[in-house]
């Protein structure tokens, strides 16, 4: 039994040398090669928003949204501006859209509070009105 990491570290590699086909290596290389290809690809030069240069932090664009996250589809029961990191999508009434998920989640967000909100207020007995652009 060998008794140091590097002999230890040296038998294995050896024993995975005798183990793995060369096809295989160079399928293996072929692989690691195309992932990091892709890494590389979605990974965006320079700035990075969010990333703060000196005194000066860089800006979300909708194009890093469009990147960041995947696109969902949805339809909103009213008309509101959905805003994520100085990013506004205005949401038109019954009108689908298809944006970044983050904007999905700061409607599903509203939606959930104006219902606590609205049932809150019926608790106290306080009549709501469903009125105009009501949802």
């Amino acid at each position: 039994m060998p008794k140091g990491k590097g002999r230890v570290k040296k038998i294995v590699e050896r024993e995975l040398r005798s183990v793995v086909l060369q096809e295989d290596k160079e399928a293996i290389l072929e692989e690691l090669q195309n992932k990091i290809e892709k890494q590389a690809e979605s990974r965006p030069a320079g700035r990075v928003p969010g990333m703060t240069l000196g005194s000066t932090k860089v800006t979300y664009t909708y194009q890093d949204l469009k990147r960041m996250f995947p696109i969902v589809t949805f339809t909103p029961e009213e008309t509101i501006t959905l805003t994520f990191q100085g990013v506004p999508v205005q949401a038109y009434a019954d009108r689908e859209m298809h944006v970044p998920e983050c904007f999905k989640q700061i409607y599903d967000q509203h939606r959930r509070e104006q219902r606590i909100n609205t049932k809150q207020m019926q608790d106290l007995g306080i009549v709501v009105d469903l009125g105009v652009g009501a949802f």
